[in-house]
C-alpha cells in the first residue's frame, strides 16, 4: 500500500502539467499579447516565461509585472531570453502593483517601463549583499538601464542606485524623472506603443508548483527522497517500484532547479512509464504499474508535443505521430500476451515441488523440522507421516510457503 501511495502521488504532480495548458488563452492573429507575470522570479516564472516568448513568435509582449522579485539566476536567464532573442517586450507595473528586487532587472530589460498610479519599483539589493555579488548585480543593472535610457547619466545612475542603496521608486517620482510612462490600464499601454493585445498568458497551475518546487528547501526534500527510493530498491528483494517514483522525483527537483531542460525531464517521465509497462507485463500485479506506466507515457508524450513550436506540428507530423503511436501499442499488446501466454505454460515453483522426489539431509519429524533436498535446493521438511531418517527418498505432497511437507517413499 505504501508503493501505491508513493506512485499515486507521483503521477497526481506529473499531472497537474496538464492542468497548466489551458490557463494559456491566445485567440486568432494579433500584433501583441499580454503576460500576467504575477508570481515570482523563480523556476515557476523561467519555465512560463520561456513558453511565452516561444508562442509569442514575432509578436510584441506587454509584461504585467506584480512580483516583490526572486532569484538572480532566474532573473538572469530571463534577461538573457530578452535580449539575445531581441524580443520586442514592454513593461507595465499595474495601479498598486510593485516591481522590486530580481522584478525591476527584468523591467529593465524591455524596451520600455510604463507604472500605474501607486506602484513603485526598486528595492533590488541581492541577498547575500557581498561585495563580489552587489558589484556585479550593479553592473548588470547599469548596463540594461544603459540600453534602456541610452546616454541619460541620471537614469542609469537611479537604476544603478536601486542596487547599492535599495532605492525604489514610486510611479509618480519615476514618471517626473522619465525613468517610466504612466499607464494605469492595459489599454492606455496598448495606446502608447501603437499595438493590439489578443492573446493573453497566465501562469498556470504547473508553472505554479514548479515555483513551489524551485525553493531551496522543496527541491532539496525531493532530491534526498528520491535517492532514498532508488538506495531501497536496491536493497529491496524484487521488483517494488521504488526506483521508478525516486528517478521521478529526483528529476522533478532537478527541472524544478533548471538543472536538466524540459525535453530531458519530458524523456524522463516517458521512460519511467515504459518501465512500469514493462514490470506490468512480467510480473502483472493489481494493475497499478501498468496504469501509472501508461498515464505517465501520455504525459511525457503530451509534455514533448508541447515544447515543440506549433509552426513545426504541421498535419503531416500530427499523422506520423498518430501512426507511430498505433504500431507500439499494437506491438505493446502482441508482446504483452505473448508473455502471458509463456509464463501460463511455465508450472509455477509450488507446481514444480509439488510430488517431486528429494533426498532427506537430516532426519524429519511430524514436529520437528528437518532439511531435504529437492530442485537442486535445501527446503525446511515435517514429515506428514511418522520418523523419516536421514538419507531417505521422499515425495513432497504439501508446499506452504517456504516449507515442505513430505513422506517417505519405501
Amino acid at each position: 500500500m505504501a508503493v501505491s501511495r508513493v506512485f499515486v502521488i507521483a503521477v497526481l504532480v506529473v499531472l497537474g502539467y496538464l492542468a497548466s495548458l489551458v490557463s494559456i488563452a491566445f485567440a486568432g492573429d494579433s500584433n501583441a499579447v499580454f503576460v500576467d507575470l504575477a508570481m515570482n522570479v523563480d523556476g515557476g516564472a523561467l519555465t512560463f516565461l520561456q513558453r511565452v516568448f516561444r508562442d509569442a513568435g514575432d509578436r510584441v509582449v506587454i509584461l504585467g509585472i506584480n512580483s516583490y522579485g526572486g532569484y538572480l539566476s532566474v532573473a538572469d536567464e530571463i534577461v538573457n531570453t530578452i535580449v539575445e532573442r531581441n524580443i520586442t517586450c514592454y513593461a507595465w507595473v499595474p495601479p498598486g502593483g510593485y516591481a522590486v528586487s530580481a522584478a525591476s532587472m527584468v523591467a529593465l530589460a524591455c524596451r520600455g517601463i510604463f507604472m500605474g498610479s501607486g506602484s513603485v519599483i526598486g528595492d533590488a539589493i541581492p541577498q547575500p549583499s557581498d561585495k563580489k555579488t552587489v558589484e556585479y548585480v550593479a553592473a548588470r543593472f547599469r548596463s540594461l538601464a544603459q540600453r534602456l535610457f541610452g546616454n541619460n547619466a541620471t537614469l542609469v545612475m537611479v537604476a544603478e542606485s536601486m542596487v547599492r542603496e535599495g532605492k525604489t521608486l514610486t510611479a509618480d517620482e519615476a514618471i517626473s524623472i522619465g525613468f517610466a510612462r504612466r499607464a494605469d490600464s492595459l489599454e492606455e499601454v496598448e495606446k502608447a506603443i501603437g499595438v493590439s493585445v489578443s492573446g493573453v498568458f497566465r501562469p498556470g497551475l504547473w508553472d505554479r508548483l514548479v515555483s513551489v518546487f524551485s525553493l531551496p528547501i522543496v527541491s532539496m526534500i525531493l532530491l534526498v527522497s528520491g535517492a532514498i527510493l532508488v538506495v531501497a530498491e536496491i536493497l529491496t528483494a524484487g521488483f517494488q517500484g521504488y526506483a521508478v517514483a525516486g528517478a521521478i522525483l529526483i528529476s522533478l527537483s532537478l527541472y524544478s532547479m533548471n538543472i536538466i531542460p524540459p525535453d530531458i525531464f519530458a524523456l524522463i517521465i516517458a521512460v519511467s512509464g515504459a518501465t512500469l509497462l514493462a514490470v506490468e507485463m512480467f510480473t502483472p500485479g493489481f494493475g497499478l504499474f501498468g496504469v501509472s506506466g501508461i498515464a505517465l507515457l501520455v504525459i511525457g508524450a503530451a509534455y514533448q508535443i508541447y515544447l515543440t513550436p506549433p509552426q513545426l506540428l504541421t498535419q503531416a507530423v500530427y499523422i506520423v505521430i498518430g501512426g507511430l503511436a498505433t504500431i507500439s501499442s499494437i506491438m505493446v499488446f502482441a508482446a504483452y500476451k505473448a508473455v502471458e501466454t509463456a509464463r501460463r505454460r511455465r508450472p509455477s515453483l509450488e507446481q514444480q515441488l509439488l510430488s517431486s522426489i528429494g533426498i532427506a539431509k537430516t532426519d524429519i519429524g511430524e514436529t520437528s523440522p528437518g532439511v531435504v533436498y529437492v530442485l537442486g535446493e535445501d527446503w525446511t521438511a515435517y514429515s506428514v507421516r511418522g520418523a523419516i531418517p536421514a538419507g531417505s527418498r521422499v515425495r513432497v505432497v504439501r508446499v506452504d510457503g517456504l516449507k515442505l511437507y513430505v513422506e517417505k517413499i519405501d
